[in-house]
């Protein structure tokens, strides 16, 4: 039996399973935790009869970047796009002003009715106000152009059609696969000029 001095005099008298456990623990490696600890080979967990988990799969965690207007790279690839606007109806005058201006044409008009998803934000039109529950008059225009035309058009609605207040509208962009003229039955690009005037235009639609 081991004996070990007290504080105030006198001899403290160990048992062989204090000495034994006194012994091993003089033997345990100490870790810094402040870094990542490798479980694989640990004396740690072999004192302490601890039995540690590996996991085979870990999860991973999807990193998602944010799409900019500078980079038009998420844009399925189509020779074709529709670009469908839902704007106010007092808008529209300028924005199909300045597209024609800019050399579009085909333009499709229609009225609709609905409302967005502000969040029970007021929306005033006509001086009058409208909530999410209350349907409000837009006019969506359908816009049909070539690829390299897409990002131009999109930035001149979006000049014209802004005031900067709630209710401005939307803008979506559909690929589209393909283009037929009805009376002659042309396809692609021959069937859908996308820009110019009446002098360019061979066959009239």
């Amino acid at each position: 039996m081991a004996t070990m001095a007290k504080p105030g005099g006198g001899a403290l008298s160990l048992s062989p399973f204090h000495t034994h456990t006194h012994t091993h623990l003089k033997d345990l490696t100490l870790f810094d935790f402040s870094a990542r600890p490798n479980f694989t080979h640990s004396h740690f967990s072999h004192h302490l009869n601890v039995t540690v988990m590996h996991s085979r799969k870990p999860s991973i965690l999807p990193i998602i970047r944010a799409q900019t207007q500078t980079s038009p790279g998420y844009v399925p690839d189509s020779k074709f796009y529709k670009v469908e606007a839902i704007l106010r109806p007092w808008r529209v005058p300028q924005v199909s002003s300045a597209l024609l201006k800019m050399g579009i044409r085909g333009v499709t008009v229609s009225d609709v009715r609905g409302f967005g998803a502000q969040g029970g934000s007021t929306e005033r039109q006509g001086g009058s106000e409208f909530s999410e529950d209350k349907f409000v008059a837009k006019i969506k225009m359908e816009i049909v152009v070539s690829k390299d035309q897409v990002e131009a058009v999109i930035d001149k609605i979006i000049r014209e059609a802004r005031t900067g207040e709630i209710g401005d509208g939307k803008i979506f962009l559909v690929p589209v696969s393909d283009v037929i003229r009805v009376r002659t039955g042309e396809r692609g690009e021959q069937a859908e000029r996308m820009a110019g005037g009446r002098a360019d235009t061979s066959v009239p639609a």
